[in-house]
């Protein structure tokens, strides 16, 4: 599968090699220069107690790809330890797992050794074990050939020592290690990382809100007058979209003692005067002019039935009469209070419409704040049980007077929400957007955690070891926060900064996982 979309390097960064990748290539070319190297022989040479320098640890990063690789020092003509080369796809934190990878080294006098691996030794893996014939500096680069495209990873230098003797003890300095989190474990997990940036962000002020319906985005249909509710046709259910002006529901009015009854009434005595002026025009027994007003006082009767919902039932000879429920907004029916056969009594709410596309954020401002309202032009605010940042589209407007009870100001926002996921009554925290922006690094905002009131990020300074930060927070989009601490360019943990956490504290399911190189 072809994942990603270009091949320059990024950056990278290049640490000591591991404990025991050294002494695991002194054991093997000292036993290739004795007889009997059988588990067992007494005559094997004693496993060293010493490091070498020479090895290393890289990670560097194209557009596409992760290179994390493990490779021992090199002695020349000699079989070294295994080099654990680790892929893993950007666009998902995934290990790469079909394709073949190409290892160029290219040395002292055009020498040039090529090493093809054709498949991951295991998901996310490639292993080899070059032997190099000529001493001094290599150049090395690796060709990932997947999906059908080619990724180029280029890797670096390293050094060919002449001898074993010419491998230099690695003299470690004591201090505090890294964070381990090993690439099988990333893999497994929601994981990913990303690099900050320097970027420009406005000034900002932290405010509680909620989700409400707009004035005209939210409509609650009542029943006017006492009835049975009557079924004609499908019925719409919470959740189906209604149009304006639909019928939600028809009334069958039980009372004679309403106005609903005696605007049915006034329909009936104005259709039966228009019809007997007909006859006695048609006749030369009255005048036009009388034709004209029994009309016209028919059509001012249909009107005012009309007007408060009054339809004539399809069935019967036109005398009985439904009273129409209407939507009076188009949008979602969110509920219905009333079915089919049920009598309702005058007054009982029938149905909630809403329309959700476009909502209001109403951010309550503490009164501390309230002299820089007048400058507030935007807002970003999360809601309860999501992580999503959305954004506003404009201020509808600033509230004047401070709530006595809250101590807040309401700003009011029009949000866009297109896909419905935000929903009326949820509750929102964010910030308010004023003055001017303040430029500096910035790391995406879910990577910076809550540890004991401290703003803590990890920053990962090798495919598998990570740096814990403490940053302080400033001003924040949504999406990205500057923090003082860390250095553009440097990659932090957006994903998977919990696991991470308990691998610094040698938690026993992180540790137990190790490499089978």
């Amino acid at each position: 599968m072809m994942r990603g979309d270009g091949v320059a390097p990024m950056s990278g960064v290049a640490t000591a090699p591991r404990p025991g990748l050294a002494d695991a290539l002194v054991c093997g070319i000292a036993a290739l220069w004795f007889i009997g190297c059988d588990s067992g022989a007494d005559d094997l040479p004693p496993e060293p107690d010493q490091a070498f320098a020479g090895g290393a640890v890289v990670t560097l990063w194209t557009d596409a790809l992760e290179l994390f690789v493990e490779y021992p020092p090199h002695v020349r003509g000699l079989a070294g330890d295994v080099w654990a080369i680790h892929l893993t796809w950007l666009a998902d934190w995934s290990p790469v797992e079909e394709g073949s990878l190409t290892l160029a080294l290219e040395g002292p006098g055009g020498a040039r050794e090529e090493i093809v691996m054709p498949a991951p030794a295991r998901a996310g893996v490639f292993t080899t074990s070059p032997v190099l014939p000529v001493a001094g500096i290599w150049r090395a680069d690796m060709t990932l050939s997947a999906g059908g495209r080619e990724y180029l990873v280029p890797v670096g230098e390293l050094e060919v020592f002449e001898s074993v003797d010419a491998l230099l003890p690695d003299e470690e300095v004591a201090s505090p290690g890294p964070i381990t989190l090993l690439k099988e474990q990333q893999w497994v997990m929601p994981f990913a990382v990303a690099a900050a940036e320097e970027r420009s962000i406005p000034r900002s002020i932290p405010a509680a809100g909620e989700i409400v319906a707009p004035a005209d985005g939210l409509a609650h249909v009542s029943v006017p007058v006492t009835g049975l509710v009557v079924v004609q046709g499908p019925t719409p259910a919470p959740g189906d979209a209604v149009a304006a002006g639909q019928t939600l529901a028809l009334i069958a009015p039980t009372s004679l003692d309403d106005s609903f009854a005696r605007m049915r009434v006034r329909v009936a005595h104005a259709e039966r005067e228009a019809a007997r002026a007909e006859r006695l025009f048609a006749a030369e027994a009255i005048p036009e002019r009388r034709l004209l007003e029994t009309r016209h006082e028919l059509e001012v009767a249909r009107a005012a039935f009309a007007a408060v919902g009054g339809m004539q039932s399809p069935e019967g000879d036109g005398a009985a009469h439904l009273y129409a429920l209407r939507s009076p907004i188009g949008g979602i029916l969110s509920e219905r209070h009333v079915a089919p056969g049920e009598q309702v009594e005058a007054g009982a709410h029938a149905f909630t419409v809403v329309n959700p596309a476009t909502l209001w954020f109403i951010a309550r401002l503490p009164a501390r704040e309230a002299a820089v309202a007048g400058g507030v032009r935007e807002a970003w605010f999360t809601v309860e049980g999501a992580d999503a940042t959305h954004t506003t589209d404009r201020v509808v407007s600033t509230g004047t007077v401070i709530d006595p009870e809250t101590r807040t100001l309401p700003l009011r926002f029009a949000v866009a929400n297109p896909d419905g996921r935000l929903k009326v009554g949820m509750l929102a925290e964010g910030r308010l957007l004023t003055g001017a922006p303040l430029t500096g690094v910035a790391v995406p905002s879910a990577a910076i955690q809550d540890e004991d009131g401290l703003g803590v990020v990890y920053v990962e300074v090798g495919g598998e070891s990570f740096q814990r930060r403490v940053v302080e927070p400033g001003p924040s989009d949504g999406s990205w926060t500057l923090v003082s601490g860390v250095e553009r360019g440097e990659r932090v943990v957006t994903e998977g900064a919990y696991q991470v956490f308990l691998a610094s504290l040698g938690e026993a399911d992180l540790a137990d996982h190790g490499h089978t190189h």
